[in-house]
């Protein structure tokens, strides 16, 4: 047998010995420790998120909780808005998904599958599952994942990248367009894995009760304004107040008409729930439904509706996602 044989079989038993070590690496390491941080009957994430829109930067401070608790799955998301000093809390529990807004005492009860239909960057099985099924490069300090992703109702996203420390951890989280733009960009402050909680932790009149009058009323930034116009201008603006509710109208005409009506609702002494029977549809920062042609947008203790003749449910979701407080004057 020649040198060059000689060199090329001992080439591929190296190459066959590193593999192989490769595989009992990853199913000693990675992948064990994947199968038990699956096995998580419950935990709280605590993380800043940051959200791009239409050049506006939004910011959240983000507590995501979970338990399985006789086989039932409980999630509670508190997204606090910096900006407006206002909190707003969906909560999955055994009687279906409330989003709550602690300021007014009130709730919106809904038929979802929240919030595992659609992928969330602080919610933590989406991570998980996000791993499992993309490119993962380990790193002195953990590991990176990225990949394309898609957000059912963001039509920007195309690729995420999330970063575990060695326990599988997260650490961050970095959602890109398709010109490679960060929209959303969280760092986690705090994981804790296995804590205690209870039914009563994930209960919506106890979760109400417990927060309400801890945060400042959002009706003097009303109204919030779209960047989004869809070819049209602000014709008229006005405000009327109905059954102790103040509306503010905004018709916008051109190439496609529309009118946004924003509410500040009203505080109740008493815990009021309002049920949903419509299509909803999951955001990162709220949950907004279709009815007839109205879209209607729930966040941080204000409800935007939006009625058009002229517009998709998409471009409708599109304005409704642009409102800020700039004016468009």
């Amino acid at each position: 047998m020649d040198k060059k044989k000689i060199i090329i079989i001992i080439t591929l038993v190296v190459i066959i010995i590193l593999g192989i070590g490769f595989f009992v690496l990853r199913g000693s390491s990675l992948e064990k420790t994947l199968e038990e941080v699956q096995a998580y009957t419950s935990y709280e994430l605590i993380c800043n998120m940051d959200m791009l829109e239409n050049d506006e930067l939004r910011s959240y401070q983000v507590t995501s909780t979970y338990a399985l608790i006789d086989d039932n799955e409980y999630y509670k998301v508190e997204l606090y808005d910096k900006s407006l000093n206002q909190s707003q809390i969906i909560v999955k529990n055994g009687d279906g998904v409330f989003v709550l807004t602690p300021t007014l005492n009130q709730a919106f009860q809904f038929k979802s599958e929240w919030p595992n239909n659609t992928p969330k960057p602080y919610i933590y099985q989406s991570l998980l599952d996000f791993l499992s099924n993309n490119e993962v490069t380990k790193e002195s300090n953990g590991y990176t994942v990225k990949g394309e992703i898609t957000y059912e109702n963001d039509s920007r996203v195309t690729s995420q990248e999330v970063i575990f420390d060695k326990q599988l951890n997260p650490v961050s989280v970095s959602v890109y367009d398709g010109d490679g733009v960060e929209i959303i960009s969280l760092e986690v402050s705090e994981f804790n894995a296995n804590v205690s909680l209870s039914e009563n932790d994930f209960d919506e009149e106890t979760l109400l009760s417990s927060s309400t009058n801890v945060y400042s009323s959002v009706s003097s930034s009303l109204p919030l304004y779209p960047v989004s116009l869809m070819g049209s201008v602000l014709e008229t603006e006005q405000m009327a107040t109905i059954d102790d509710m103040t509306n503010h109208i905004l018709k916008f005409t051109g190439e496609k008409n529309f009118t946004i009506i924003e509410s500040s609702l009203s505080e109740s002494d008493n815990m009021e729930v309002t049920y949903i029977d419509s299509d909803v549809i999951d955001l990162i920062d709220g949950i907004a439904y279709y009815e007839d042609n109205q879209l209607t947008y729930i966040a941080s203790g204000i409800v935007c509706s939006i009625y058009s003749n002229d517009l998709t449910n998409e471009e409708m979701l599109t304005v409704l996602s642009s409102m800020q407080s700039s004016s468009v004057k």
